[in-house]
């Protein structure tokens, strides 16, 4: 009986270790439960290089990831199912190599500008061989869900939806693969605009709920994949012709379907 009753305190005990946080600085990574907020987590994350775990429940944003003190190593965002309600900045102060987002994270906003911002707008912070593993974002306001400022050779999986203007926004991409679904209920699920993207791969691309599936404004964007889309708005593309002529005599794609909402598959804005 004696053995029994040291073995079961035993077990009680291991399982109390298994489930409880980690917060010694001895952790091999640093977990955003022992924190009192986000932003304060991320600072001991980089201060000590270790990746940040987000536990499943709901953290309030607005969060800034600045991980240009590891700019040739990178920084690692696990989530295990985490909410950050607030808008998601990943940003550096020039070139920044191998941010990796891991596992499935939320992020929740209602705002005039973007969920999740990756790089800055004026394009002087390049983000390279990033990864987001399963990111999901979604803004209830006016603005946009994701954009991408400047972005090379990623790999993406994001679902991007917004009742705004824009899903996915690409100001500046470049040979990088996506994938994912978007939608914009009052504007594009998916806007090229503004800087060079080119070389970009586009990979069954769920577009829908929508007024327009397309918006390719950038005269600079060219050399795209789009494999098998499916894209149910009622305006599939609009475009400048400009915009139009660069991307249509360079890219290349692989026919996917159209759904019942379309009205008009091509439609000129100049």
């Amino acid at each position: 009986m004696k053995c029994t009753l040291i073995l079961a305190a035993l077990f009680v005990t291991v399982l109390r270790c298994a489930c409880a946080a980690d917060c010694s600085p001895q952790a091999d990574e640093v977990n955003a439960q022992c924190y009192a907020n986000l932003q304060d987590a991320v600072g001991a994350a980089l201060a000590t290089d270790r990746p940040l775990v987000l536990p499943r429940g709901t953290y309030s944003g607005p969060l800034v990831i600045d991980y240009s003190s590891h700019a040739g190593t990178g920084f690692e965002l696990i989530s295990r199912g985490a909410t950050i309600n607030g808008t998601l900045t990943i940003q550096c102060s020039s070139d920044c190599f191998y941010f990796h987002q891991e596992g499935t994270l939320f992020v929740t906003a209602n705002v005039p500008g973007y969920s999740v911002t990756i790089g800055k707008p004026d394009f002087s912070d390049a983000h390279n061989s990033i990864k987001l593993d399963h990111l999901v974002a979604n803004n209830s306001g006016s603005g946009g869900a994701v954009q991408l400022n400047y972005v090379l050779n990623a790999d993406i999986f994001v679902v991007a939806d917004t009742a705004g203007d824009k899903g996915l926004a690409l100001e500046q991409t470049q040979f990088s693969t996506i994938r994912g679904a978007m939608s914009a209920g009052r504007g594009a699920a998916v806007a090229i605009e503004n800087g060079y993207s080119f070389a970009n791969t586009l990979t069954s691309l769920d577009l829908e709920a929508s007024r327009v599936c397309w918006l390719i404004t950038s005269t600079k964007a060219s050399y795209f994949g789009n494999v098998a889309p499916y894209a149910n708005c009622p305006t599939v593309v609009a475009t400048t012709h400009a915009a139009w002529n660069s991307w249509i005599n360079t890219s290349q794609g692989i026919s996917g379907m159209t759904g019942g909402a379309m009205v008009t598959a091509l439609k000129w804005l100049d």
